[in-house]
C-alpha cells in the first residue's frame, strides 16, 4: 500500500471523480465503470456535479482566455483535499501540466493549480501506483491489445500500470501491438484541423491492431477509442474498442463498452 495522504489505509478512501466531458457525452458507461472499480478497492467516490470540461480543447486551440475560464471552474469544483481520479490520461495531463501554464502570471491561482495537479491521477496510475492494486478482480475475458494514448504515456509517463492490470485479469490474453506508442491521429482538435493526416495515422494504428488478432483494443483515453473504434466500425472489422475502466469492471463492448 502506497496511499500517500496519510489516511488509514484500512478505512474508506475518499476519492473525487472527474468523469470528463467525452465520457459524459458519448460513453457514460466509462464513468460508472470507473466508480465500480474504485469502490471495489475501498474508495468512497464523490462526483462534483458542477464539473465540466478541463479546458484542453480551448488550450490546444490557443484560446487561453476560454481555457482559463474552464480551469477556474475545475478548481472550484474540486476544492477539497484528497485524490482526484479520472479515466483519462489526457485530462489528467492537462490539469497537471497545462494549468500551471495558464496561471503562471497569477500567483495565488497558480499555487492552487499546482496543488490540484498534485492530486489528480489517471485511473490505472491511481490503482497501481497509489493503491498498490495487483489483482483487479475482473471477470472480463478475451484477447486484448493496448493503445498508449499520447498524453498518458508522454504527458504523465504512465506506461506499465495499465499493462500490469490487464495481465492480472485471469480471462484476458494480453497481446502487445507494434507501435503501441504511436499516435492514433485523434489529438482532439488535430483531427479536425488535419483530417487527411489524422485518417492516415488512424489507418496505420488500426493495421497494427488487426495484426495482433486481438478481439478488443483498449486504452486509457476515450477520445482515442472513439477515433479508432469509428474507423474499425466503418470498415466492419470484428474488433471492439473498449475503455480500460470497462475491462477492469468486467464489462463487454456493446453492453456498456465504448465500442
Amino acid at each position: 500500500m502506497t496511499y500517500t495522504t496519510g489516511m488509514d489505509p484500512k478505512g474508506p478512501i475518499p476519492v473525487s471523480l472527474f468523469f470528463t466531458c467525452l465520457a459524459d457525452a458519448f460513453s457514460p458507461g466509462v464513468c460508472s465503470a470507473t466508480v465500480e472499480v474504485l469502490e471495489r478497492f475501498g474508495a468512497t467516490v464523490r462526483v462534483p456535479l458542477s464539473q465540466t470540461c478541463c479546458g484542453q480543447p480551448a488550450f490546444n486551440s490557443g484560446n487561453r482566455k476560454e481555457a482559463r475560464a474552464m480551469a477556474r471552474k475545475f478548481l472550484l469544483s474540486f476544492p477539497d483535499d484528497g485524490p482526484i481520479v479520472t479515466p483519462s490520461g489526457s485530462c489528467a495531463a492537462m490539469v497537471k501540466h497545462g494549468y500551471p501554464v495558464l496561471f503562471r502570471d497569477e500567483p495565488p491561482t497558480l499555487a492552487r493549480a499546482r496543488a490540484v495537479g498534485e492530486r489528480i491521477y489517471e485511473l490505472s496510475q491511481y490503482l497501481v501506483d497509489v493503491l498498490g492494486v495487483t489483482d483487479p478482480k475482473s471477470d472480463f475475458s478475451g484477447t486484448v491489445t493496448y493503445h498508449d494514448s499520447c498524453h498518458l504515456r508522454r504527458g504523465l509517463g504512465v506506461v506499465s500500470a495499465p499493462r500490469k492490470l490487464l495481465r492480472a485479469v485471469p480471462g484476458v490474453e494480453f497481446i502487445e501491438m507494434e507501435e503501441s506508442d504511436r499516435c492514433c491521429g485523434f489529438g482532439g482538435v488535430f483531427s479536425l484541423k488535419n483530417p487527411q493526416i489524422s485518417c492516415k495515422m488512424t489507418e496505420r494504428k488500426v493495421e497494427r491492431i488487426l495484426a495482433t488478432g486481438a478481439s478488443y483494443v483498449t486504452s486509457g483515453d476515450l477520445g482515442c477509442l472513439l477515433n479508432i473504434g469509428g474507423l474499425i466500425s466503418r470498415i466492419g472489422y470484428p474488433v471492439k474498442a473498449i475503455h480500460l475502466a470497462e475491462i477492469l469492471a468486467g464489462k463487454t463492448a456493446g453492453k456498456g463498452g465504448a465500442g
